[in-house]
């Protein structure tokens, strides 16, 4: 198997339009580079160009080969940026939503590694976290449905998610409810300043319905045992109601399309790097 060294000293060499120009560029003598270039060559048992006294010409292969290798040596030089990044930052500290930060982000935190520091801080709302971010007090923030950044806050949307109804047991045997009768029960809803209660309110208020809300709580963690108790019912994103282990409760499908949230991801770009590490464990965490 070719090493990436070989295929650096390829590219490099197709790029340079000689192997003696390239050697020069490598800082490498010639005879090593040309030996190098023969053994890629050999390993891959095809000849990727033709030498000539003016140059090199790519074959066919090598045309080929060179677009293939190209994108690896683009994709490992992007790795090793971002893992320079991380080894020389010994700390990154993330802003994150009640929901996420508690359902979501300890599986993205635990593929960091036990080596690397993380401060996560928990705010209510998506425009406290941006003001934090635009303050450089977190380098992240994990938000909901965000609009009109400024240019040198960057944002990236992960997924979107529905919102679940969570009743007590005893009041209903269905998979499914509607939005109106949904409303018809005591609410359990979070206390203000919260993004899902907002949302949530404004959805209701372009439907001409009113919530009936009975009880405002702190924390998502604070409704389920209300809920369990039968003191009321309550609506969660998917990512809290898909990790509910109360069996005094029952998740009920809202049958509401649009009514879900877009989870996003915030960073400048002075961490791109950290920040598309971060992006891609936080895709491969999301399985609801």
């Amino acid at each position: 198997m070719f090493k990436l060294a070989q295929l650096h000293y390829f590219v490099t060499t197709v790029e340079a339009g000689s192997v003696t120009q390239a050697a020069k560029t490598l800082f490498i003598s010639q005879p090593a580079l040309s030996k190098q270039l023969s053994l890629l060559e050999k390993e891959l048992n095809c000849e990727l160009f033709q030498r000539k006294t003016t140059g090199i010409e790519l074959t066919k292969a090598g045309k080929f080969f060179y677009d293939k290798a190209g994108v690896i040596m683009r994709e490992a030089e992007s790795l090793a940026k971002s893992m320079e990044a991380f080894s020389q930052k010994d700390k990154i500290k993330i802003g994150a939503l009640p929901s996420i930060g508690s359902y979501f982000l300890p599986s993205v935190i635990s593929k960091i590694g036990p080596s690397f520091k993380v401060e996560l801080t928990i705010k209510g709302t998506t425009q406290e976290l941006i003001d934090l971010l635009e303050s450089d007090v977190i380098d992240f923030a994990y938000v909901q449905d965000t609009s009109n950044l400024k240019s040198n806050i960057k944002c990236k949307t992960l997924f979107s998610e529905p919102y679940d109804a969570i009743l007590p047991l005893s009041q209903t045997n269905e998979s499914t409810i509607t939005l109106a009768d949904f409303l018809q029960q005591n609410l359990i809803l979070q206390k203000q300043p919260c993004d899902i209660r907002v949302y949530f309110e404004k959805y209701c208020s372009q439907q001409n319905l009113n919530p009936n809300v009975s009880i405002d709580l702190e924390a998502n963690e604070s409704i389920i045992p209300f809920v369990s108790k039968g003191i009321g019912s309550s609506i969660l994103p998917r990512m809290v109601t898909s990790q509910v282990q109360d069996h005094s409760t029952k998740i009920v499908l809202l049958e509401e399309e649009k009514l879900k949230r877009r989870v996003d991801f915030l960073y400048k770009p002075m961490l791109k790097e950290i920040a598309l590490v971060l992006i891609a464990y936080s895709l491969e965490s999301y399985s609801i």
